[in-house]
């Protein structure tokens, strides 16, 4: 039996492709392009990534999480998901009419039925989901662009317009996965980045304890410099087949917009991580952070506070290289500090790489990552039919 989704329910507003005109007719003309955080937002919520939530947030449901932390039913919930709407004025869209959304190529993937019209406070949601109105936070930037004006209620949407993406699963086919390993303990860990040895030191422990990890890659959230989901992708597929037990280890493709929410955000992450049907859920110091804007340990805290979710956090410390132990450890683990110590980051292995200073990648990459990852960065010649060809190297950053 695995965990259950969030509310009981694991919810779908998926249209069947031979009942989609329905919809359409229904909408009456009435239409709205969907920017790119918008078409992730609704693919979770008519997937069931989102469950119980059947649609954008409502002004009563946006009003109760920010002030309350939870949804009208009395559930926890911190991250509004809401529909900003860009091209049409409150007076053309009013409760009980339906509005067709587009995506960018303007084909009909989805519809909204409109429950309610409302208005915005930035400076109110800015404040309260992410405890700051400095325009330095790039949540704050992205809220200070949309449109104040937003529109709630239930969606639907075409079974044709999903995402064909790699690695992506719905709920139901992701819970299906996990019930055909015959487990009956799954760690979630979530990652924007390659595998560094601190991640390594956190897929061990959760294998340690549980019966599979789930390596969540987030690729709804690329900014400048990071790196290309592919990358993270084939490196993560390098160590699966390689290096990792065979059969416990699997990806994910998870769909999240930039929202940079810390605490708040790690709670949106534990929800969807739950509905898919992960038991347990690794949440690291600053998790879903930017700079110094939380707390540190914050998003481990949050779990403290809102006690709604079934799964179960594995609030482990940060690990870091002990030159004095010379080995990964922990604040925990290890009574060594400052100096003594080296973090590992990701934003490390991008400068080491661009660098060229391929020897530090030692002190951060596991064994069999390193001459993978930097074959990948490097320009090198192929041999083939007895001709040489020289092979450019391969795009791995955002840019």
């Amino acid at each position: 039996m695995l965990i259950p989704p969030y509310g009981g329910v694991l919810i779908n507003r998926i249209v069947p492709d031979e009942q989609w005109r329905e919809p359409i007719a229904g909408a009456g003309g009435k239409a709205m392009v969907l920017s790119h955080d918008d078409l992730i937002h609704l693919f979770n919520i008519a997937g069931g990534c989102y469950s119980p939530l059947t649609g954008f947030m409502t002004e009563q449901e946006y009003q109760q999480v920010i002030h309350q932390n939870k949804l009208p039913l009395g559930l926890d919930w911190t991250i509004p998901i809401l529909l900003h709407v860009e091209t049409l004025r409150a007076d053309e869209l009013s409760p009980g009419t339906t509005l067709v959304l587009l995506a960018a190529d303007l084909k009909a993937i989805g519809t909204i039925t409109i429950e309610s019209v409302f208005s915005v406070d930035k400076e109110a949601y800015c404040t309260r989901v992410f405890g700051t109105t400095s325009s330095e936070h790039p949540g704050v930037q992205d809220v200070s662009r949309k449109s104040g004006l937003c529109v709630g209620g239930p969606v639907s949407v075409a079974a044709s317009g999903l995402p064909d993406l790699r690695y992506y699963r719905r709920p139901v086919e992701n819970r299906a996965w996990l019930e055909s390993t015959r487990g009956k303990s799954f760690t979630a860990f979530s990652t924007r980045n390659v595998c560094h040895l601190g991640h390594e030191y956190l897929h061990t422990l959760a294998l340690e304890v549980t019966d599979v990890l789930g390596i969540n890659v987030i690729t709804g959230a690329q900014v400048k410099g990071s790196f290309l989901p592919d990358v993270i992708f084939d490196t993560y597929e390098h160590l699966i087949n390689h290096y990792y037990p065979a059969g416990r280890v699997f990806l994910n493709n998870l769909r999240i917009p930039p929202i940079y929410g810390g605490p708040k955000e790690a709670f949106l992450q534990a929800t969807i991580l739950q509905n898919l049907g992960f038991t347990h859920f690794i949440v690291g110091r600053d998790h879903a952070g930017i700079g110094s804007f939380y707390a540190r340990y914050a998003s481990q805290q949050i779990f403290e506070q809102l006690t709604a979710l079934a799964i179960q956090i594995m609030p482990i410390s940060e690990p870091r290289f002990c030159s004095v132990c010379q080995r990964i450890s922990t604040e925990r683990s290890c009574r060594h500090r400052d100096q003594e110590i080296r973090e590992l980051n990701g934003k490390d292995v991008r400068r080491f790489l661009l660098e060229k200073r391929y020897n530090e990648l030692e002190k951060l990459l596991p064994a069999g990552l390193r001459s993978f990852l930097i074959e990948m960065f490097e320009e090198r010649v192929d041999i083939k039919e007895s001709t040489l060809q020289l092979k450019g190297a391969r795009p791995i950053l955002y840019e």
